[in-house]
C-alpha cells in the first residue's frame, strides 16, 4: 500500500471515530434531559392513570413549589411583627415593675392591675377580633393593631402616674387581642398551601423572640437609677410603627376580597402574591370553599351559633378548648 493511500485510510478512520463520539455525546445529552421515572411512579401508574390534564396539574404544582415568590415571605414577616409585639408587651412588664415599685411606690393591688389589665383588655378585643376581621378585612385590622400598639407605648413612656400607666396597659391590651386574632389568619390566607404551616408558625417564633427581646431590654435598662422603665415600656413603638408603615403598602387578603364579592381585585392581588404562577386553580378552590362554608353554616343567625352547627368548626372548638384548658392549668402564663 502506498503512503498516500495509507494517509487517506487514516483520515477516514479518524473522521468515522469523531462522528461516533459526537453521536454518542448527543445521545447522552438527550438522555440526561429526560428524567427516568421512579419505581414508585411506575408502580402506582395504571394503564390510563397519567392523563394530559393530570400531568399538567402535577407539573404546575411542582413549579409553584419550586418558585415561591419572595413577596410571600415579606407578607409573613411583616404580619408576624404583631406576634413580636405580643411577646414583648407581655414580657417587658416583669422587668419594668421592679423599677416602678421603687419610683412610684406602687402597691400590690396596683401591680396586679397593671399586669393583668393588659390580658383582660386583650380578651375583650379578641372577642371582637373575628367581627372586625369580617367587617374591615385583615389588612385594616393589622393596621389598627399596630396603631394601637404605638399609642399605648407612647402613653406608657410618658405616663406621669399609675393611673396613666393603667390606661396605657389597657390600650396595649386592645392591640394584643386584635393582633392575636388577625395575624395568623392573614398569613394563612396569603400563603401557598405547601408553605402555609411553616409560615404561620413564624408568628409563634416571633412571640418568643419578643419575650427574649423584652428580657434583654429589661436587663439593659435595669441599671438606670430613675425612669428606666419608661424606655422598657416605650421601645415597642419602634416595631409597631414599622409594621404600620409596611402594611400601608401591603395587600388585603384575597380570600376576604372574594367573600366581599371583589373578585377582580382578589385576582389581581393573588397574581401579585404568586408572581408568574397560574392562579386560576387556587382562585377556584378558594371560591368553592367559601361557597361550601356558607352553605354548611346556613348563612343566618349569630356567629357563635353558626360555628357550633358547622361540624368542622365545632370539632376544632372542642379540641382547641381542651388543649387550651390543659395549657392554662399547667401555669405556663405565670412562668412567662
Amino acid at each position: 500500500m502506498s503512503r498516500k493511500s495509507s494517509d487517506d485510510y487514516n483520515l477516514r478512520s479518524m473522521s468515522n471515530l469523531m462522528g461516533e463520539r459526537r453521536k454518542r455525546a448527543s445521545d447522552d445529552g438527550e438522555r440526561s434531559l429526560i428524567k427516568a421515572p421512579s419505581s414508585a411512579s411506575l408502580s402506582s401508574a395504571g394503564p390510563s392513570a397519567a392523563s394530559p390534564a393530570d400531568l399538567e396539574r402535577a407539573a404546575r404544582k411542582q413549579f409553584q413549589q419550586d418558585v415561591t415568590p419572595g413577596f410571600v415571605y415579606v407578607l409573613a414577616v411583616f404580619s408576624a411583627i404583631g406576634g413580636f409585639l405580643f411577646g414583648y408587651d407581655t414580657g417587658v412588664v416583669s422587668g419594668a415593675m421592679l423599677l416602678l415599685k421603687r419610683d412610684m411606690n406602687i402597691t400590690a393591688l396596683w401591680q396586679e392591675l397593671l399586669v393583668s389589665g393588659t390580658v383582660a383588655a386583650a380578651a375583650v378585643s379578641a372577642l371582637l377580633g373575628g367581627y372586625l376581621n369580617g367587617l374591615f378585612g385583615r389588612r385594616v385590622c393589622i393596621l389598627m393593631a399596630s396603631f394601637t400598639f404605638a399609642i399605648g407605648a407612647i402613653v406608657l413612656g410618658s405616663a406621669p402616674n399609675k393611673e396613666a400607666l393603667l390606661v396605657g396597659r389597657l390600650i396595649v391590651g386592645l392591640g394584643l387581642g386584635i393582633a392575636s386574632m388577625t395575624v395568623p389568619v392573614y398569613i394563612a390566607e396569603t400563603s401557598p398551601s405547601h408553605l402555609r404551616g411553616r409560615l404561620v408558625s413564624i408568628n409563634t417564633l416571633f412571640i418568643t423572640a419578643g419575650q427574649l427581646t423584652a428580657s434583654l431590654i429589661n436587663g439593659a435598662f435595669s441599671y438606670m437609677q430613675h425612669e428606666g422603665w419608661r424606655y422598657m415600656l416605650s421601645l415597642s413603638v419602634v416595631p409597631a410603627l414599622l409594621q404600620f408603615l409596611g402594611f400601608l403598602f401591603l395587600p388585603e387578603s384575597p380570600r376576604w376580597l372574594i367573600q366581599k364579592g371583589l373578585t377582580q381585585k382578589a385576582r389581581r392581588i393573588l397574581s401579585q402574591i404568586r408572581g408568574n404562577q397560574n392562579i386560576d386553580e387556587e382562585y377556584d378552590t378558594i371560591k368553592s370553599n367559601i361557597e361550601e362554608e356558607e352553605k354548611d353554616c346556613g348563612g343566618e343567625g349569630p356567629v357563635i351559633w353558626r360555628m357550633l352547627t358547622y361540624p368542622p368548626a365545632r370539632r376544632a372548638l372542642i379540641v382547641g378548648c381542651a388543649l387550651q384548658m390543659f395549657q392554662q392549668l399547667s401555669g405556663i402564663n405565670t412562668v412567662m
